[in-house]
């Protein structure tokens, strides 16, 4: 897939840039291609847009300083990296027929390397990846974070004041949470993570990949992973798709895509791929409350500014992680949503592993699913009192963050949620009618079922608790949308008893 066109215009311009984008994204391709194209490696380049760029630039290739911070061992001290910068500085030094000697600090390491470098070669181009590596490796030891945040600021104070040094900047990250203090002293950096002429520059849009991947379409097809092409490309889109940084233009995530076509089978790629600890450590220290409560969550554009990673707000935090995404936007105001099936799969199954620990959370999930499909609304109550009976009271309390869980209604609802989400299907809640939101709707090939959560203080309120339930769904006409559905489409009131914390009472309402 040819993005150099972009990559070229970048380099072209001269400027220094700042790219965010969540991990397994293609920052790393992008620095790469970027640095092939820089040392004029025309070779690569046949066929693609900035081959006549590139075989130009080999005839005077720039100088390339590229730093990898995820190489760096996050568990070493601001000594360890500084030492290990003026190792990278001191090689890249003596690559260009240049000697120096390391300096007490990094940043006068860099300040030297980069004029001479310059005087005996021409001006530099340098390009940073995973800059944030060592400040989310350590979310849980701040000390630490403002050691190596005092390193870092004094580097990339450098950048800024060797620009007669250089030729072209990048660099890229996860999160632009830290931006403002490493990079303070270093304003000079321009931003193009949500800018519209670079939306794209990583990930797959939607005719990009029926351009490209036609061949591996039409093979997918061929070996019955679905039925059609219209169909695989639908179930791509639910799976894989939906990641948007301007709140218009969606990209598939490329790690999922690329290891879709490569094994034919749709998984979980992007957390497979490296369980992302930095989430799990965020979720546990701010205590982050279940995670239907950031589906559709309105957000001001201002609250989204970075901040230091310690003081962001959860919405903020998951947005940069590449967990939620711009759903929408309009004037100040942002819609935050998870972007498909595989990142509300993803993240349920860690909550439901590391926040909520349910054991054989998956297999439960499979039997309520299997319950669904037949339509055994018993045994669907009945699996999930059993999920909800194996969770310690004081993770009740501690992750609900409520004094009295027992009593909140939308955590029993989230959590049937995360069940069915964590073993890969489809669940969804508040879904919107004309009139109300029902609480959950479960589709499968075989029905569609509509299910309200009711919460009874104690045992002589589950009866008026049920019958305001089914006066609910037919009032707020949540089987409404599914008129013209040709399978079945059925609809349960579950009432949990607070004092129990299970379902007393569930009674399908039958089907229409």
């Amino acid at each position: 897939m040819d993005k150099t066109a972009l990559l070229q215009k970048l380099v072209a311009e001269g400027n220094a840039y700042f790219l965010a984008r969540p991990r397994r994204f293609g920052k790393s391709l992008t620095i790469s291609t970027l640095h092939a194209m820089l040392t004029g490696n025309a070779t690569l380049f046949d066929g693609l847009a900035a081959f006549p760029w590139v075989t130009k630039q080999s005839q005077h290739p720039s100088p390339v300083l590229l730093l990898d911070f995820s190489t760096f061992d996050s568990n070493g001290s601001a000594q360890a990296l500084t030492k290990w910068l003026n190792r990278k500085l001191t090689a890249f030094a003596a690559e260009h027929a240049v000697s120096v000697t390391a300096e007490a600090s990094c940043a006068e390491t860099l300040d030297t390397v980069l004029h001479l470098v310059s005087q005996h070669q021409g001006p530099v181009a340098v390009l940073i990846d995973e800059y944030d590596a060592p400040i989310l490796d350590n979310l849980d030891n701040p000390e630490k974070i403002q050691d190596f945040r005092k390193v870092l600021r004094q580097f990339y104070k450098v950048l800024k004041a060797s620009s007669s040094s250089l030729c072209f900047t990048l660099i890229t990250g996860i999160s632009l949470f830290t931006k403002n203090s490493i990079f303070s002293a270093s304003n000079n950096l321009i931003d193009i993570s949500a800018e519209e002429e670079y939306r794209a520059i990583t990930g797959y849009t939607q005719k990009e990949l029926e351009e490209y991947f036609s061949a591996f379409i039409e093979q997918a097809v061929a070996k019955k992973i679905m039925s059609t092409r219209e169909s695989l490309l639908q179930k791509l889109q639910r799976y894989y798709d939906g990641f948007s940084f301007d709140g218009i233009t969606k990209v598939y995530n490329p790690f999922s895509l690329l290891s879709f076509f490569r094994k034919y089978k749709f998984s979980n790629y992007w957390y497979e791929s490296g369980s992302a600890t930095f989430i799990e450590s965020y979720f546990k220290k701010h205590n982050i409350e279940y995670l239907e409560k950031y589906h559709l969550i309105r957000v001001q554009s201002l609250d989204m500014a970075p901040k230091e990673i310690e003081s962001a707000s959860p919405e903020s935090f998951l947005y940069q992680a590449g967990y939620l995404t711009i759903a929408s936007s309009s004037d100040d105001t942002l819609i935050l949503d998870y972007p498909n099936q595989e990142v509300t799969s993803s993240l349920s199954h860690m909550y439901l592993s590391a926040i909520y620990p349910i054991a054989e959370h998956i297999s439960i999930g499979k039997k309520l699913w299997q319950a669904v499909r037949t339509g055994d609304i018993c045994t669907l109550a009945l699996e999930y009192n059993a999920a909800i009976a194996s969770l310690p009271y004081h993770d009740l309390a501690k992750h609900t963050g409520k004094a009295n869980p027992k009593h909140d209604e939308s955590f029993y609802r989230a959590l049937f949620l995360m069940l069915l989400r964590a073993c890969g299907l489809q669940a969804h809640g508040e879904m919107p009618t004309c009139r109300g939101r029902s609480d959950v709707v479960i589709p499968c090939p075989e029905r569609i079922l509509v299910i309200e959560f009711n919460l009874a203080k104690n045992a002589t309120e589950i009866a008026s608790k049920h019958r305001e339930g089914e006066e609910q769904i037919r009032s707020q006409g949540y089987l409404e949308p599914y008129a013209t559905s040709t399978i079945p489409v059925s609809s349960a009131v579950f009432v949990v008893n607070a004092e129990k914390r299970q379902i007393a009472l569930c009674q399908d309402m039958g089907c229409r």
